[in-house]
C-alpha cells in the first residue's frame, strides 16, 4: 500500500485527473470527489470528476457540482483517482474497465473490504474517506476555502449519521471544528441533510414498512422495495437512501438490511449493522464490499429469490 506522502507527492507531479466514486454516491463518495477536484483544479490541474450516477436531489447544492461529468474522457493519458470505493464494478460497467485499463490508478478509500482495483492503493480504516482527502490535501499544502470545506464537511457528516456512528471520535470534530471555521455552515448543512426530502421518500417508506419484517427473535429487520414501488411513488434511487439505518434503530434489531429493485432484475442490497455481526463480510460473499456497521451489494435476478436467500444468511448469525 502507498503512503499518503507518495500520494500526494504524484499528485503534484502529475497534470490530467480522472476522479471517480461508486455507483450510487453518497455524501462521503461526492462531497469528497467535488473537494479533491476543487483543490486541483486551484493548483492549475486539468480535473474529470465522473459519476456513473445522477448526483442525488438533496446533494444537488454542493459546490462545484456543476463540474460533474456523467461521460468518460477521450484518450489513455489520465491518472485515475477512485474515491470512496477500491473495486472496479463498483465504478460502473463500462467507466470501471475502462478506469483498470488506465496505467495510473490512485485508491483513497476507508472501507474494511475494499477490493483489489489500484496501481497504489491508500486504505485507512477510519470515519470517511473525506477524513482521508482531507490529510491529503494537507500534505498537498491546499488551504481550505469554504467551497473545498463545505463538501468535506458533507462527507464527513453523511458518514458519521450526522456525528453519531460508531467510528466517529476526537479526530472527527477535530476536523469538523476546522472545516468550520473556512467557514462551513453547519446548521445549513444539517437542514439541507435531514430536512430537505420530497414527499416521494415517505411513500417509498410506507411501502417499506408496510413490508418490514423482523427475524431471529426481532434481532434482524428486513424488508423490499420493488420496481413497482419506484414507479407508483414516482421516486428516484435516492429516494430509499438510509431506510436499512432507519430499520436497524428498532429495539433489539442487531441487523438491518434493506432489497432495492430500481429497475427490473437489477437489484441493491443495503446493509446494517449495531457491530457485533460485520456486514462488510456478508456483502463480500455476494460481490460487495463496504465496513463493519455498512456494506451493501448488487445482484441480477429476482427479488423474492434474494429475500429468501438474504433472510437465511442473516438469521445463521444468530444460530
Amino acid at each position: 500500500m502507498s503512503s499518503l506522502h507518495e500520494i500526494a507527492n504524484l499528485l503534484t507531479e502529475k497534470d490530467h485527473f480522472f476522479l471517480a466514486t461508486h455507483v450510487n454516491p453518497d455524501g462521503d463518495g461526492i462531497g469528497s470527489l467535488l473537494a479533491l477536484t476543487l483543490a486541483l483544479k486551484a493548483q492549475g490541474k486539468t480535473v474529470w470528476p465522473y459519476l456513473d450516477d445522477p448526483i442525488p436531489d438533496f446533494l444537488d447544492w454542493l459546490p462545484g457540482k456543476e463540474l460533474i461529468r456523467y461521460e468518460l474522457p477521450k484518450g489513455n493519458h489520465w491518472t485515475a483517482i477512485v474515491l470512496d470505493c477500491g473495486e472496479a464494478s463498483r465504478v460502473g460497467d463500462e467507466s470501471g474497465a475502462w478506469v483498470a485499463g488506465l496505467s495510473e490508478v490512485i485508491v483513497l478509500d476507508h472501507h474494511e473490504i475494499s477490493g483489489t482495483l489500484g496501481t497504489r492503493r491508500y486504505v485507512e480504516i477510519t470515519f470517511a474517506t473525506a477524513a482521508i482527502v482531507f490529510k491529503l490535501l494537507g500534505l498537498m499544502g491546499v488551504s481550505l476555502d469554504q467551497e473545498i470545506a463545505t463538501n468535506l464537511y458533507v462527507a464527513i457528516f453523511s458518514d458519521t449519521g450526522g456525528f453519531r456512528y460508531q467510528q466517529t471520535n476526537a479526530e472527527t470534530f477535530s476536523m469538523a471544528k476546522k472545516l468550520i471555521e473556512a467557514g462551513v455552515n453547519p446548521a445549513e448543512v444539517a437542514q439541507r441533510l435531514t430536512e430537505n426530502f420530497p414527499l416521494s421518500r415517505f411513500c417509498l417508506l410506507k411501502q417499506a414498512l408496510s413490508r418490514l419484517e423482523l427475524k431471529a427473535s426481532g434481532r434482524v429487520a428486513l424488508s423490499y422495495l420493488s420496481n413497482d414501488d419506484y414507479l407508483s411513488c414516482q421516486a428516484k434511487k435516492a429516494d430509499s437512501d438510509d431506510f436499512a439505518t432507519m430499520f436497524r434503530t428498532i429495539r433489539g434489531v442487531e441487523v438491518s438490511a434493506l432489497i432495492k429493485e430500481y429497475q427490473p432484475g437489477e437489484v441493491t442490497v443495503s446493509l446494517r449493522s449495531r457491530g457485533r455481526i460485520n456486514v462488510a463480510e456478508l456483502a463480500a460473499r455476494f460481490g460487495g464490499g463496504g465496513h463493519r456497521f455498512a456494506a451493501g451489494f448488487r445482484f441480477k435476478g429476482k427479488i423474492e429469490d434474494l429475500y429468501k436467500l438474504l433472510a437465511k444468511e442473516l438469521e445463521a448469525f444468530f444460530l
